[in-house]
């Protein structure tokens, strides 16, 4: 048998430099140097919203989801945890990407900037590990379908608004918020996805979301709970009324629709007694009676009452000159005075009386007589001269004033207008 020889310098030098090289790898592991292999990376959205497809995630524009790499195993275990980075592969830059790790280990925020399908790359020492797309969306509104259920007619009724949005990408079963609007907040009042009417007038609810829009128009009214007038009214031929009439509403003190006046019996226009316009003022024309209703509202929303209207023969003798005015001036040497009155019903003349206060135990005396065919009408009124015999730079103080008359009666006189030059 032969002898084997033994290097046993060899042998040693082996022993020594095992234990180094492995401390060396150890340490070079540990401290990053070298770097390890890693299985079992795993994408998985962590935090955010969106849709989990077979080969792809859905996340919205301008909205962010948290990703992560999972628990991958790394080798060796003791290795220093390796730099994973997630890089877009799409060129278009449809995603931003940036680092999460503060929040939490081995995770990217990533926000939809554009729409459309972007590739994601988990990228390892410039090696692609593993791939994933997003797909970003920008769900757009195609119709509003707003429903207000409940009646706004009156003062005090509310509604409910509800509505439908239809969306052209709807998996994210989102609820979206529409706005309302109220044109006039005196008249509906909107809140809590609730209407108020809470005055009479017309106002419009908007409902918008987007580019999307509907629109509800309203005409709120009072409700109306009584009418009152006065029932029975008297009048002379050629006398104007009104008729009184007050409407009572719930609650009370609202705008109301305006009162309508009407004959309440049908007659051909020479037998009316009386005429009558559309805001309640009748004028005696002829001897009779006629009834009115009185009216306010439509529908249901009515309220009415019957007025009854007596016309009797004119008198004057109860009634005085009305609206009478004067003044005066001269011409040469001679006063001129100018008379104005009101027109009185009835009359076939009018006399004009005048006292002389320079005069001792001085009366009204008659100075002037005007038949009914010859007065002198300006502006609606009666207009009359009168020249006096007095002169300009004379001292004379007189009283002066209007009667009507016809065959029976005077009427009461006007009130006295003084006339005087006190030198």
């Amino acid at each position: 048998m032969k002898n084997i020889k033994v290097n046993t310098k060899k042998i040693i030098i082996i022993i020594l430099v095992i234990p180094v090289i492995i401390i060396s790898q150890y340490y070079l592991f540990k401290l990053g140097i070298l770097s390890p292999q890693i299985k079992g990376v795993e994408i998985t959205a962590v935090k955010g919203k969106y849709i989990k497809d077979i080969d792809k995630y859905v996340v919205k524009l301008n909205e962010s989801v948290v990703f992560s790499a999972g628990d991958y195993v790394k080798f060796p275990s003791y290795s220093k945890d390796p730099v994973i980075d997630f890089k877009s592969l799409d060129e278009n830059n449809k995603v931003k990407i940036e680092d999460n790790s503060e929040n939490a280990k081995n995770t990217v925020k990533i926000t939809g900037k554009k729409e459309g399908l972007a590739s994601i790359a988990i990228v390892k020492n410039n090696k692609i590990i593993k791939k994933f797309n997003i797909l970003v969306v920008n769900p757009k509104i195609t119709n509003l379908n707003t429903e207000i259920s409940g009646k706004l007619k009156y003062v005090g009724d509310s509604a409910t608004i509800k509505n439908c949005v239809e969306v052209d990408f709807d998996r994210f079963d989102e609820e979206y918020k529409v706005n309302y609007k109220s044109s006039n907040e005196d008249v509906l009042k909107i809140k809590d996805n609730k209407i108020y009417a809470i005055g009479v007038g017309k106002a419009t609810i908007i409902a918008n979301l987007d580019s999307k829009e509907e629109s509800f128009d309203y005409n709120i009214v009072a409700k109306l709970k009584s009418i009152s007038t006065n029932k029975n009214i008297e009048l002379e031929i050629g006398e104007t009324k009104n008729v009184q009439a007050n409407v009572v509403t719930s609650p009370k003190g609202l705008k109301t629709p305006k009162i309508k006046y009407a004959f309440a019996e049908s007659k051909l226009p020479v037998q009316r007694k009386i005429s009558l316009d559309a805001n309640g003022k009748i004028v005696g024309l002829r001897k009779g009676k006629e009834k009115l209703l009185i009216s306010c509202g439509t529908g249901k929303n009515k309220v009415q009452k019957y007025v009854y209207v007596t016309v009797k023969e004119s008198t004057i003798e109860n009634k005085m000159v009305d609206e009478f005015y004067l003044n005066y001036y001269f011409i040469e040497e001679d006063l001129i005075l100018n008379l104005k009155w009101k027109e009185m019903y009835g009359v076939e003349g009018y006399k004009i009386y005048l006292k002389d206060n320079n005069l001792e135990n001085s009366d009204y005396n008659l100075i002037k007589t005007i038949d009914k065919d010859d007065i002198t009408k300006k502006d609606a009124n009666i207009n009359e001269i009168i020249k006096l015999e007095s002169k300009k730079y004379e001292k004379f103080n007189y009283d002066i004033y209007v009667v009507g008359y016809n065959r029976q009666q005077n009427s009461l006189k006007s009130k006295v207008y003084k006339v005087e030059n006190d030198l």
